[in-house]
């Protein structure tokens, strides 16, 4: 020994005692390692065994003092019988064991006698016991199993130790009797009871039933990794989980301790609360975690026991065994801690991420109307608890490292004395970068976190409005806006990936540079005072020490600055929190019961001066309103576009608080019909009936229902009926088969009070008269039932209903009385009505009606990625090709340096110290060159993963992505949940920026201090290990046959896991966008505890494969663990065997190497699956942009002259269109529309008004016949073209982005001039409504045109979000879509005829469609627009398609042309006068 470690020789043998005595305390013995041990250690187990059966016995008094209450939780069964008998045998067995203890003694008080006792006695309450437990217990008594397992433990080392084994044979056979019985009551001890509980607990999971070595060990997953390797997995496939982790006791939990918050509230005040509510879950990890940093540190010292065991010369083999059962103590106990230490993080992340959805869904239900944002709900629960559900693992890792270093730190000191602080000052130099980081990661992360949300959410409203987007031909207009905000998010990302790279250069330069220079100062001051080389025991023993105190330094490095960016997550979740709720003000109105004479004349709704207004700032919406609703009267209500009909409607629902005046109901539960209907995804009957508060069978009145809201025909012609699923925001059925459905739900609630906005807007006259007389005629059914009726409309066709008309204007109610009394004060509006008496033939009204079952779509994706083989070589081209091959290459070189260089250090500290004291210049200044390879290695290389690699494929795949969505069919979004294609865009590419290429470099190369080089780095020490124990070569196909065995199980079970819980993600995304979007309705009915409640079983069936994969990953690692345990206990029995052979040296190396290897190993497999699992993003992206159908054909190729059309004629010959082979559409359609022309289309709901649109915008292709436009046939002409520069589309469905400025929201190309724009806005008096607005934010009374520049520049309106402004109403959205079209004429063309770019400079005379444009007009709004509508396109030339079931009066000698169609045929076409005056049609005023 070298003069240094003679120095501490004393410090260094009393460590090894001090902590030899922990490790061989846990196989039982009470003395460390000595010569001729056998008696004390003998002495030791019987202390252990008496103090384990005293133990037992003191708890298995408490335990059946509290089984002794419980009921009897199963059925007779055999297995009762055995462990009865079992327990006798035992007891029978302890007793001669006594007996004979006694006949031998010569001394009846010494540890044999007393340990015997004892046994006996805890044999005899282990009997009573067993009963109980078997009883009245659902799971295996944890109490008998460890004392079984601790009392087997020590009889089987008692037998094996030279005391016991001179024994006479008699005694040693009572022994092994005992052993034997303890080992067949363990196992059967162990079997899980689910089989014979009674039928009340048969529902409980697997998990809670099972024994505590089987939640230890895992073994209760053992059958799903069966079911997953045979076949493909469903829902129904996965067993329960934990009660505990119920979705809705964690809400309710959370909702609780929310309420109970501290107010004020800072920002911290989320996370406290989440501690407060969690808190047992959250305490349950300190204790695993603290015997793993017991076990860990425990390793040390087994290194530096076993080098000195080598080294000493003689034949202690006594103490040899002792050391190898210390290392297999330590190492069975380092994965059993690591696997119940994991564990418990799981459970408490699965439990964060309950408890934070819980409570964001139940905060979207009572957020102010018109507060919240879909884009931004749906990144809360995407992002933000994505990245604080981890937030209790970050803690606990906090505390633990810190703690991990100050026990190395002073472990280090016992080795190399004052030189131990150096690593510390390392660390503090590393943490000056930390600390930089962790100044600005907040904001960089809240910056990439509000462009990820900007960019979903215009991706969600592009989703929630496909069909319009193509009809106005905005396709390119929105890839080319979407990309934009990509990018700006890319180059956000940038700023937080160039600071990563930056900290794990430092961070990386802690964990090498920190043994390296440690190792090089005690080297320099050893030769310099004692004039020797290190000592190898020295060495080795500090090299590990200094791994355990640099990992966990570099570890809390890297959790603080994500620890602080989570803070911006849980501020963004906060503040979503604290918006202002809805404050229903709404005062009770006595009941009916009160005054049951007085009833029809009792108020069902009471206005009493009530004044509406946004702000101080804004002028008031409505002022001084006063309205009485008597009970079941009818009272319309009337105006202009913007007056505050929605709004007046909207104070009666209690969503807009009164600024003063009061708002009294009798009942608060209010149906409500809106003019944009509201339409969970589901079948036709779910959507009238399941969130009715009336769930009793009743047929007659849903068959009534139908009846009177004109469905039964719709039903009676749908492939499935009313099962027929409705798909996402009803897109499977047209816009007047929604608004009826919408009224049908309406009518089933059976409310007294029902709200009607505008519901009949795009109904055709016929269907709407149905509906009105059916449902508010003096024998309809709303009449007959007493129901108070609030409708908004301009149709005034039927005001003579009403009971009472008011009219608003001017903020306030301008007239009001009966029809009688006002209807000479009133403008009429004609709605074209359908008079023959032959009954309704309306044909399927859309696209091909696909059943949305997310479960199906699941098990195909499942059974698609089960095809896909591990490691497909295709698939990682495909993300190879993304990435760039060259960059594929250089990451794999630095990987391979680095890991060559790191590994190699071992073998060069090897030699160091067997070298000679005058080559020690020579090594310490190649070690520090190899530590400075291996350090730029992994600096290089997490550069080109960060910045190369994630920029490029996150860019790349992206792109594919987005033009494969933007550029599918119409009919793909009725077949596609749009939860689905947001997962895409959110979940996948989430994957592809931040898991992937961490995945990725985790396999080959070193990113961060939490992951290592696995491939290179595993296959060097594997090399360095069998080199050094070449008789481990042996054991090396047996380890690869289980770790190949091991990893194909999990990861092709883990896969379908990961698919399972995709799909159930995605349909609580859709839940949670529905409700959001449907907030207002929802509430009106009162159906918000229905929703939490699916909310809640939505979420129960997503955490359920979430927490089985989590708990697979577990099961994993502890089966890795566990071969690192034999491998390691292997190499240590092999010194010991092969004392002699090996050198101290060899030995040190090997198991610094294991001290490393498990995790490699482990790592290695986990990041292997993760890069598979992982590359499913990339397997769904690819099948994405694969498989999504694309609308443009090959053929169409035909680029038309820029001035085309130029005149506007329009030849449609013998078309005939369907949606799918059962649906027909159009049948043998011919007409010829002359340019300039005004041409009506009219028709009853369903009857192919609409799609003759469609198919003029080829977004339906025809099967027969033409379409020519000025000659061209539009087959031939590309679609993007086509509808850019010979359409010009106002939809029905308004068209906004509220997260899109004003300016992108009337003009997408953002080319125009603000003069051209604002002149727009006036000619459809809307400028006002915005203009105003912005003076009264800004207090500036100029108008626009006075103001300067600069301040024009920053403040100009047009470049405010649309969400800035004052919620529009739909007939003001329809006002902005008219502004558009207006700004579409003004538009230079983009598209022009290759060879002939300059022919002509004419602008082309856009062909105008108009789709039930005016539905939400009142008549002074529509003349208004109809005259724009005459002025700005058919007196300037262009030809105009108008669908509608209304219009103003025609003024004589009008040229407007008109067409009635039926069935999908044209049965009259004409002048407007003709064909409305023949006999078939006419106008009802």
């Amino acid at each position: 020994m070298n003069s240094f470690a003679k120095a501490h020789k004393v410090r260094s043998v009393s460590l090894g005692a001090d902590v030899s005595l922990s490790y061989i305390s846990f196989a039982g013995a009470q003395t460390y390692i000595a010569p001729n041990s056998s008696d004390s250690s003998s002495q030791g187990l019987s202390v252990f065994l008496a103090s384990a059966s005293t133990l037992f016995l003191l708890l298995s008094v408490v335990r059946i003092w509290k089984l002794r209450s419980n009921s009897i939780k199963v059925v007779s069964n055999h297995q009762n019988l055995v462990k009865i008998i079992l327990s006798l045998l035992y007891l029978a067995v302890n007793l001669l064991c006594l007996l004979h203890v006694l006949i031998g003694a010569q001394n009846p008080r010494n540890i044999s006698t007393v340990t015997a006792s004892i046994s006996l006695i805890a044999a005899c309450s282990l009997c009573l016991l067993s009963f109980l437990e078997h009883t009245r217990s659902i799971c295996p008594s944890t109490l008998i199993i460890l004392y079984l397992l601790s009392s087997s433990v020590g009889h089987i080392i008692q037998l094996s130790i030279p005391a016991y084994q001179s024994q006479n044979v008699e005694i040693q056979g009572f022994r092994l009797a005992q052993v034997c019985l303890e080992l067949a009551f363990l196992i059967t001890e162990c079997r899980s009871k689910s089989s014979f509980l009674k039928p009340q607990y048969q529902d409980l999971s697997p998990e809670e039933t099972a024994s505590v070595l089987g939640r230890t060990f895992f073994s209760w997953i053992n059958p799903v990794l069966v079911k997953g390797n045979g076949k493909i997995l469903n829902h129904a496939d996965l067993p329960a989980v934990d009660g505990k982790l119920s979705s809705e006791s964690l809400r309710k939990n959370i909702l609780l301790a929310w309420d109970r918050r501290v107010k004020p509230e800072s920002r911290s005040t989320l996370p406290l609360v989440l501690l407060r509510c969690l808190s047992t879950p959250f305490m349950a990890a300190i204790l695993p975690r603290l015997s793993l940093i017991v076990f860990r540190y425990s390793q040390t010292v087994l290194i530096s026991l076993t080098i000195r065991f080598v080294r000493r010369p003689g034949d202690d083999r006594g103490d040899g065994y002792w050391l190898v059962l210390a290392a297999l103590t330590v190492y069975l106990g380092l994965a059993i801690s690591t696997a119940v230490y994991q564990h418990r993080l799981n459970r408490l992340k699965v439990i964060i991420r309950g408890s934070l959805v819980g409570l964001i869904y139940h905060r979207s239900l009572e957020v102010e109307s018109g507060k919240h944002e879909d884009g931004n709900a749906v990144t809360l629960l995407n992002t933000d608890v994505e990245s604080i559900d981890s937030a209790g693992a970050m803690f606990h890792e906090t505390w633990a490292q810190f703690l991990e270093v100050l026990i190395g730190t002073a472990l280090l000191a016992r080795q190399i004395g004052w030189l131990s602080p150096v690593p510390l000052f390392i660390i503090f130099l590393c943490s000056r970068m930390s600390r930089y980081v962790a100044k600005h990661l907040q904001s960089r992360q809240k910056a990439w976190n509000i462009a990820t949300q900007r960019r979903l959410a215009m991706i969600t409203s592009m989703l929630s409005s496909t069909k319009s987007m193509k009809m106005l031909g905005l396709t390119e207009s929105m890839k080319s806006k979407i990309t934009a905000l990509r990018n700006e998010e890319i180059q956000t990302s940038k700023k937080l990936r160039w600071m990563m790279v930056a900290y794990n250069a430092s961070a990386n330069a802690l964990g090498i540079f920190a043994p390296v220079v440690t190792l090089v100062l005690s080297a320099i001051l050893v030769m310099n005072k004692y004039g020797r080389g290190l000592d190898t025991e020295t060495v080795f023993t500090t090299t590990a020490l200094l791994a355990m105190v640099t990992h966990p330094a570099n570890m809390v490095m890297t959790i603080i600055p994500r620890a602080i960016a989570s803070m911006a997550n849980f501020e963004r979740i906060q503040n979503y929190l604290l918006e202002s709720s809805r404050n229903d003000q709404r005062l009770p109105l006595p009941s009916a019961t009160d005054r049951p004479d007085d009833h029809a004349r009792l108020p069902a709704v009471l206005l009493e001066n009530v004044t509406i207004q946004p702000n101080s700032k804004s002028n008031p919406i409505l002022q001084g309103i006063n309205l009485k609703i008597e009970r079941g009267a009818l009272v319309m209500c009337a105006g202009r576009v913007g007056t505050g009909k929605t709004t007046l409607a909207k104070a009666v629902l209690g969503e807009f608080r009164p600024s003063s005046g009061r708002v009294s109901i009798s009942t608060k539960r209010v149906a409500l019909c809106s003019q944009v209907p509201w339409l969970p995804s589901g079948s036709i009957k779910e959507v009238i009936r399941d969130s009715s508060t009336f769930l009793d069978e009743n047929i007659q009145w849903y068959e009534t229902v139908i009846d009177v809201c004109g469905l039964r025909t719709d039903i009676e012609n749908l492939p499935d009926g009313d099962s027929t699923q409705i798909g996402s925001r009803g897109l499977n059925l047209s816009g007047g088969q929604r608004q009826r459905l919408a009224l049908a739900r309406a009518i089933y609630a059976r409310c007294d009070v029902v709200v009607l906005d505008d519901p009949f807007s795009a109904l055709d006259g016929k269907t709407e008269g149905h509906v009105v007389e059916s449902l508010l005629g003096p024998q309809g059914i709303l009449k007959k039932m007493g129901t108070t009726v609030f409708m908004v409309t301009n149709s005034s066709q039927y005001f003579h209903l009403a009971d009472e008309v008011i009219v608003l204007g001017d903020s306030t109610i301008q007239t009001r009385g009966t029809w009688e009394e006002l209807k000479g004060d009133l403008n009429q509006i004609a709605k074209i009505q359908m008079t023959e008496a032959e009954a309704r033939q309306d044909i399927p009204s859309d696209r091909d009606m696909v059943k949305l079952k997310a479960q199906v779509r699941s098990t195909e994706d499942a059974a698609e990625d089960l095809t896909r083989k591990t490691g497909d070589f295709a698939l990682y081209g495909y993300y190879f090709k993304s990435v760039g091959m060259s960059n594929v290459v250089l990451l794999m070189c630095f990987a391979a340096l680095y890991s060559f260089f790191l590994t190699f250090s071992q073998f060069w500290l090897k030699w160091w110290t067997e070298s000679r004291l005058n080559q020690t210049w020579f090594y310490m200044g190649g070690y520090l060159i190899i530590a400075f390879i291996a350090w730029l290695a992994t600096s290089c290389q997490a550069w080109a993963t960060d910045i190369v690699i994630a920029t490029k494929s996150g860019a790349v795949l992206h792109d594919r992505l987005l033009s494969a969505i933007i550029g599918a069919p119409l009919s793909y979004f009725s077949e596609t949940d749009i939860g689905v294609i947001l997962n895409r865009f959110g979940q996948d590419i989430q994957l592809v920026d931040k898991q992937l290429p961490s995945a990725l470099q985790s396999i080959f190369v070193r990113k961060s201090p939490l992951s290592n080089s696995k491939v290179f780095k595993l296959s060097m020490q594997a090399a360095l290990l069998f080199s050094l124990q070449k008789i481990l070569i042996l054991t090396l196909p047996f380890c690869s046959a289980i770790v190949y065995v091991v990893q194909r199980l999990y990861l092709r079970t883990s896969r379908q896991l990961r698919f399972i819980e995709l799909e159930s993600r995605s349909a609580v995304y859709s839940s949670f966008l529905e409700t959001v979007e449907g907030t207002a309705t929802i509430r009106a009915f009162g159906w918000q505890r229905e929703f939490e409640q699916e909310n809640v079983r939505r979420m129960d069936e997503s955490q359920k494969p979430f927490y089985i994969l989590l708990c697979l990953q577990r099961w994993l690692n502890i089966v890795l663990d566990l071969i690192i345990a034999s491998i390691a206990t292997c190499v240590i029995g092999l010194a010991v065997y092969l004392r002699g052979t090996t050198t101290g040296a060899e030995v040190g190396v090997a198991l610094n190497l294991i001290l490393v290897a498990n995790s490699t190993l482990l790592k290695l497999v986990e990041n292997w699956t993760s890069l598979e699992i992982s590359l499913g993003a990339i397997s769904r992206l690819r099948s994405t942009v694969s498989e999504t159908p694309q609308e443009d054909k090959l053929w169409e190729t035909s680029v038309p002259p820029a001035s085309w059309p130029s005149s506007g004629l329009i030849e449609v010959e013998n078309v005939t269109v369907s949606y799918n082979s059962n649906a027909v559409a159009l049948r043998c359609i011919s007409m010829k529309i002359p340019a300039g022309q005004k041409l009506l289309i009219c028709g009853r709901t369903g009857s192919g008004k609409s799609t003759i649109l469609l198919t003029l915008l080829h977004l339906l292709d025809c099967q027969n016949g033409s379409i020519k436009i000025d000659g061209i046939d539009i087959s031939q002409v590309p679609r993007s073209i086509l509808r850019q520069q010979c359409f010009i589309t106002v939809p029905q469905d308004p068209f906004v982005f509220v997260d899109a400025s004003l300016r992108f929201n009337i003009d997408a190309s953002e080319t125009l001039s603000d003069d051209i724009i604002i002149a727009a806005l006036e000619k459809t008096h809307l400028w006002g409504h915005f203009s105003i607005h912005w003076k009264d934010q800004h207090g500036r009374d100029s108008p626009l045109h006075d103001i300067n520049d600069s301040y024009i520049k920053n403040l100009n309106p047009l470049d405010l979000q649309l969400s800035a402004f004052p919620i529009l109403s739909s007939g003001q959205m329809q006002l902005l879509s008219l502004a558009r079209a207006i700004l579409r004429t003004q538009l230079e063309t983009t598209y022009s005829d290759q060879t002939s770019p300059s022919t002509s400079s004419a602008q082309p005379k856009r062909i105008l469609l108009l789709d039930e444009a005016t539905s939400s007009l009142d008549p002074e709004t529509d003349s208004i627009m109809q005259d724009v509508i005459r002025k700005e396109f058919t007196e300037r030339g262009h030809t105009v398609i108008a669908i509608s079931h209304r219009l103003s009066v025609p003024s004589p000698g009008s040229s407007n042309a008109m067409a009635w169609i039926k069935e999908g045929r044209i049965e009259r076409m004409g002048s407007l006068e003709d064909v409305m005056s023949s006999n078939n049609l006419g106008l009802e005023d």
